[in-house]
């Protein structure tokens, strides 16, 4: 808890003018009535995806709130207040699109007095936020993450449970990270993020885009509002600098739009002659490193990363493209790279002692083109044949299931159809939609219990072969009913290996 206060007027001077509030004063905003502590809590009732705030606005003002806002759905009045127990009750129209402009009152607007770097796409979020990260220490600098796989710094994350935390959590913890001395953020943004104005009042020195391919459509319907919602972070948002992917044909779409986008590429000749750019000449696979000639705005050169596969190669462009946009000496860039290592769950090779053993990798491909980036990029170095084993989320996109079954039987050789956080809908059914996209079913199997999938796999396949263990990659539970079990997919396999 911060442990200064904002007067309530103070905090909505630019909406609300009334005398009862002056003298209300403000250290803390809460979303969830159970945490409410002390005298100072402004509670914010909201309607979530579960529940509805204004049902616990008595619940908030027993625990001692000071004061409440909630929202109406009435947008033809400014605001009305309304008075419990002496307590001000403040309904406002479209009230979710101002509590990141609260909290950033409350915390001192954080993100004007640290850099902040936003990366949104469909894939290569946590990759780009986590290489960011990890080359920013390299350089002797103190980096701070908000991230799918953690918040914190380097090698001290703390676990996350959405890719973008609330409005009120994003503003509190980068006040935090900068009363512990970070130097620069580096955060994921994602489309319901975006969409529920979670980053509406976060000033971004440099917004990233990786790319656009089928996902969430259980929340957005379709494509056309998937890419709204990510553009909506280049259009909408305090974004100073963008650098786009424009080998991907949004990307491509909107840097075309954007004046003085920065331009990355591995495929484009590079036509808008006025913009930076970083331009991929020519990529050397090798079994576990990759080699990159480049010509860019800032200088050419070559690098060797120990990482592989297209989607990496994006990935560190990308990364490289922003320390050189925030000036960071190219020679110092192309030294350090290679210190970079994969992230945990991404393209994450299972190290064990018996050389025997067939060659693991788990990756959180969990949408269509992910899944068929990372089976191109095994087919790369594997000398015998493809295992993928992968389920699809229950309660989620029910129209990817197909496309993804029709990848994995079209780029492995055998595919075992197995659990993948279920929830409450019927895994059979989950299965049988994924079949539909399978067009032979020779080589598919179906095992529901994910970890006696990974075993038939293990124990059947050939040392020259390669497993891939796709769609839950960090994660550390499965969903299955109502219950969050606990469940890695690593240490599934490392307790499979003990007995090989």
């Amino acid at each position: 808890m911060i442990n200064y206060k904002v007067s309530l007027q103070k905090l909505l001077n630019n909406y609300i003018s009334h005398d009862i509030i002056k003298n209300i004063l403000i250290n803390k905003i809460i979303l969830d009535s159970r945490k409410i502590k002390g005298k100072n809590c402004l509670f914010i009732a909201i309607k979530g995806h579960k529940e509805d705030g204004r049902n616990f606005i008595e619940h908030a003002i027993k625990k001692g709130a000071a004061a409440v806002l909630s929202y109406s759905d009435d947008i033809t009045y400014y605001y009305k207040i309304f008075f419990k127990k002496k307590i001000p009750i403040i309904y406002l129209p479209n009230l979710h699109k101002y509590i990141s402009y609260f909290a950033g009152i409350l915390y001192k607007n954080p993100s004007k007095k640290i850099p902040v770097i936003g990366i949104t796409g469909t894939n290569g979020k946590t990759s780009v936020t986590n290489f960011l990260m990890q080359w920013l220490h390299f350089l002797k600098k103190k980096p701070a993450i908000l991230s799918t796989i953690g918040n914190g710094f380097y090698k001290k994350l703390i676990k996350t449970n959405n890719t973008t935390d609330s409005a009120v959590e994003i503003q509190s913890t980068l006040k935090n990270f900068i009363d512990k001395k970070a130097d620069i953020v580096i955060m994921e943004v994602s489309s319901h993020g975006i969409n529920q104005f979670r980053v509406a009042d976060i000033v971004f020195n440099i917004g990233i885009f990786t790319n656009l391919s089928r996902d969430h459509l259980d929340y957005h319907y379709n494509m056309k509002n998937y890419e709204l919602s990510k553009w909506n972070f280049f259009s909408k948002h305090k974004v100073k600098k963008q650098i786009i992917n424009i080998d991907d044909n949004i990307g491509y779409k909107w840097f075309k739009k954007i004046p003085n986008a920065i331009a990355v590429t591995t495929k484009q000749e590079i036509i808008y002659k006025s913009n930076l750019f970083f331009q991929v000449k020519k990529i050397i696979f090798l079994k576990n490193k990759t080699i990159i000639l480049f010509k860019s705005s800032w200088g050419n050169g070559k690098i060797k990363i120990n990482l592989i596969g297209y989607f990496n190669v994006l990935n560190i462009i990308l990364s490289m493209t922003t320390l050189l946009s925030l000036k960071y000496p190219l020679k110092k860039l192309i030294k350090t790279v290679s210190k970079i290592y994969p992230v945990k769950g991404r393209m994450q090779k299972i190290i064990f002692q018996k050389k025997s053993i067939p060659n693991i990798i788990i990756d959180y491909a969990h949408t269509p083109d992910s899944l068929k980036n990372i089976l191109l990029t095994i087919k790369l170095f594997c000398k015998g044949k493809i295992w993928c084993i992968f389920g699809c989320g229950g309660e989620r996109d029910i129209g990817k299931r197909p496309i993804m079954g029709n990848i994995a039987e079209k780029y492995a050789n055998y595919v075992i159809l197995t659990n993948d956080n279920s929830r409450t809908e019927n895994v059979v059914k989950i299965i049988n939609d994924i079949k539909k996209g399978c067009k032979i079913l020779k080589n598919v199997y179906v095992i529901l219990d994910r970890t006696q999938a990974i075993s038939y796999a293990i124990f059947n396949s050939h040392k020259k072969d390669t497993i891939l263990v796709a769609g839950k990659g960090h994660e550390n539970y499965q969903i299955i009913g109502n219950k969050i079990l606990n469940y890695s997919d690593y240490n599934a396999i490392k307790k499979i290996l003990k007995k090989y």
